[in-house]
Formats: structure tokens, sequence, C-alpha cells
């Protein structure tokens, strides 16, 4: 980490008084904490990975001819999202958290390279349909929205290994999920279960890392859900 003295602190600060620097450094410094442990979430991203928090600034790298892999677009309060994402067409870890997104576009589909999308702190009331069309991610991370059910065609996203949904309102865990081979890790933690929902899902995903909290005292309809007859096998 770096640090900052009133002998270090970069020189056009050199005028502000004792106090305003060292305000003005702590910010810095909370700031780049900020940064490291929100990408740190990205599960096998490159230690040496280079960020861009700015879509105009990676679309000019990327015309120069870098290879621009990954973009965090934290905390800008996007409704939506940029449309010349599309022109990034090496973009293989995107994070999106922090904002007030609702829905994804249907261009999303297009970012056949994306591995990671990590999109917390949002308002996506529906776990969006796009992503059950983008086979290739790896890792999808919704946590803290106000998601009601996991989609009975989880198991369309054929490469998903972490799947973070915690801090949501989840009433449905289809029985789709142990179709998911290469799953590793399903965060629900926050999200209210009863003992006999968390049982069954430990009997379907035997393999899988689970992160659960305290099973809750409460009745709700039947958690599990599974295919209509006829439509799987």
């Amino acid at each position: 980490m770096t640090r900052f003295s009133l002998l270090t602190f970069p020189t056009q600060f050199s005028t502000w008084p004792r106090a305003a620097l060292s305000a003005a450094a702590l910010l810095l410094l909370a700031s780049s904490c900020f940064c490291q442990t929100r990408r740190e979430v990205v599960v096998g991203a490159p230690t040496d990975l280079v960020w861009y928090d700015d879509v105009e600034r990676a679309v000019q790298a990327h015309r120069a001819g870098n290879v621009v892999l990954a973009v965090d677009l934290s905390r800008n309060r996007l409704r939506e999202l940029p449309a010349d994402l599309m022109l990034l067409t090496d973009l293989t870890y995107l994070i999106v958290s922090r904002n007030k997104l609702s829905s994804l576009p249907e261009w999303a589909v297009e970012m056949t390279d994306l591995k990671a999308l990590i999109a917390d702190y949002n308002r996506f009331e529906d776990f969006p349909e796009e992503l059950l069309r983008m086979p290739h991610l790896k890792q999808v991370s919704l946590g803290e929205n106000f998601l009601r059910a996991i989609p009975l065609d989880i198991d369309a996203m054929a490469d998903l290994e972490i799947l973070s949904l915690w801090g949501n309102v989840l009433a449905r865990f289809p029985a789709s999920l142990g179709n998911l081979e290469q799953l590793q890790v399903l965060d629900l933690l926050h999200n209210e279960m009863t003992v006999d929902e968390q049982d069954q899902l430990k009997a379907l995903l035997p393999e899988v890392q689970l992160n659960l909290s305290e099973p809750c005292n409460c009745e709700f309809d039947a958690g599990f859900s599974t295919y209509p007859t006829g439509n799987r096998p």
C-alpha cells in the first residue's frame, strides 16, 4: 500500500494546510483500499491486472492497441450499462457494484469473453435473463439486491463456478442447480431459509461450498422448484 507523508505527498498539494493534507491523504488511502477490496472479490484475476474505472479511457486504450481486460464502474450511479462496453472485445472482468442497475441490456450477451460479473448493491429484482445466455461466465455476484428467485434455467450457465447471491430475498431454489457441473461455490448468506431448505440444498450439491446463514424458524411455501413434466429429462 502506498504511504504518504508531508514530504512525499504529491507536489500539487504542497501549499495545502497540514490538516487538509492529512485529510486528503486519508481519503486517497481509503479510496485505494476500497478499490482493492472490491476487486479482490474477482476470483482468479491476475495480480498485475490493469483496471480501468472510466469507459472512455478504456475505449481509448483499446483503440490505441492495448488489451483491456478489466473495468470497474462501481459507485457511478449507473441506471444502465454504458453501451461503449461493447467496443471492449477483450473484456474479461466487469465490476458494476453500488449503482442503480435493475436490468442488463440485450447486447450484454455479446460480451463473449466476459468471465466475471460483479454487480452487488444494485436494484435487481429478477435474475437477469441475459446471464442465462452467457454460458461462458465463470463468476456472477449479485449480492445485496432484491432477487426473489433463482431461475429454473440457471443450468444454462454451463461454465459457472461461483454464484454469489447473498443478501437477497430468495424464496425459490431450483433443482436445476444440481446440473451445474462446474459449480464450486454458492453463496446464499443472509437469505432466509428453513432447515429443510438448507438440508435439501446440501443434498443436491454435496460437493459445492455452500455459504448459508443460520436457518430461520419460519414457514414458507415450498422453496425448491423443479421443471414442469416434459420440459426437461
